[in-house]
């Protein structure tokens, strides 16, 4: 599932291409990427403008011109692509149609991701928590706990911090020297402050490679992001460790795999 740095990418490519265009026409050709509503999807955003693209956690959202907001989960396999190869038009699920051959094509091989339309007056997305990108917001976050979950649990929480899945937990993990599996309340406080410092710092260096492409993520115009070449720990089980050459690990946490240095992370 693309994370906060491929959602942010997705966004920086659609903001200069998208932002002040009107959507002509909307063809939806598999009802469940909508949630609510089809026809009443369609009417309602056939003829609006888009005023602002912006994300929020792991959501694209467009603000348009009569205030109304519409969001785009990507969940697992969802793509927004101006030109999808043959490959991707097979699992085509709803194309905008805006001015000047332009058109956006959300594409969704496994079927999960989710298009919704909401209300001017409506809280959006109000189960999310604060955004993780500075050190002291995630500081202020974190220092609070008092959760015996697992640190990896507590992080992929979206309620907590918005935006954070597996990869990026595991390497911030990692830069901050916890064990995925250790109790969020017995993470001693200096581990913790290093955690809000190493937390945006890797996202934000996520951001500048364009996200981490390992299969289903594209953004829109480029052919991939880059940041798969500079992970440390995430996807090189049984490979060694940047800092001591130990053969990194994984293991499950409520089904999730977690990677992480025996050595550098002990427990």
């Amino acid at each position: 599932m693309p994370e906060l740095p491929e959602v942010e990418t997705i966004v920086q490519e659609l903001r200069p291409v998208l932002t002040g265009k009107t959507i002509q026409d909307i063809e939806i050709s598999w009802p469940r990427s909508i949630t609510g509503s089809q026809e009443v999807f369609k009417t309602t955003l056939t003829g609006r403008t888009v005023k602002k693209i912006f994300r929020r956690g792991k959501y694209i959202c467009f603000t348009l011109d009569d205030k109304r907001l519409l969001t785009i989960h990507l969940r697992m396999s969802g793509k927004l692509l101006f030109a999808p190869c043959e490959k991707d038009n097979k699992h085509l699920r709803v194309k905008f149609v805006f001015p000047g051959d332009c058109a956006l094509y959300f594409c969704d091989m496994r079927k999960f991701g989710r298009m919704k339309l909401w209300q001017p007056e409506e809280p959006l997305l109000p189960q999310l928590g604060p955004e993780p990108l500075d050190a002291e917001t995630a500081w202020s976050v974190l220092k609070e706990t008092k959760s015996r979950r697992a640190i990896k649990n507590l992080l992929l929480d979206q309620q907590v911090l918005a935006g954070i899945g597996n990869i990026y937990a595991d390497e911030a993990l990692f830069a901050a020297g916890i064990h995925p599996q250790t109790p969020a309340a017995t993470v001693s406080k200096t581990k913790l402050k290093r955690l809000s410092k190493t937390l945006p710092e890797i996202l934000k260096a996520a951001i500048i490679n364009k996200g981490t492409t390992f299969s289903d993520y594209r953004p829109p115009k480029t052919a991939s992001g880059s940041n798969q070449f500079y992970l440390k720990v995430y996807g090189r089980e049984n490979q060694p460790c940047p800092e001591c050459d130990t053969p990194v690990r994984r293991l499950k946490i409520n089904g999730r795999s977690s990677h992480f240095c025996p050595k550098c992370q002990r427990r």
